[in-house]
């Protein structure tokens, strides 16, 4: 199984809708905080640099309710390197229950040269250090 970045993020008072759950949109927020915390350390880019990559579209389908005081883990994993752009897919957890799905979501993206203000194909590099993330969890298990 590929391995996922994952993320803790603890749900704020200011998260919640009226209803006392966590807002709509602040899962979209949480996904993209783990994608750029990811794709900062894919193209081992420090945090106080941009990326050179543009989100294009996102999807968030929400399964349960999160509350103010849950703490939420966020996965990513890419799901497919295409030849200017890529797919990730999100599940949002209770932290330390993996089973208690609070939703899943996707995203697109693609590499852009802000300079040239064009897309350009996916570096080399990138799509190593992608495979070599996430096959490392295979590499660890033994073999039956």
């Amino acid at each position: 199984m590929p391995r996922a970045f994952t993320q803790q993020f603890g749900v704020s008072y200011r998260d919640q809708d009226p209803a006392g759950h966590v807002s709509a949109t602040m899962y979209y927020v949480y996904m993209l905080n783990a994608y750029m915390a990811y794709a900062h350390e894919l193209l081992d880019v420090p945090l106080t640099d941009g990326i050179p990559q543009i989100m294009l579209k996102t999807a968030c389908e929400y399964v349960h309710p999160a509350k103010w005081g849950d703490t939420l883990e966020v996965s990513a994993l890419i799901t497919r390197l295409g030849t200017k752009s890529f797919d990730i897919a999100y599940r949002i957890t209770i932290a330390g229950h993996p089973e208690q799905v609070i939703a899943t979501g996707s995203s697109t993206h693609v590499a852009y040269d802000y300079t040239s203000e064009r897309t350009v194909p996916l570096s080399l590099a990138f799509r190593e250090r992608v495979r070599a993330y996430q096959e490392e969890a295979r590499e660890a298990e033994p073999v039956a």
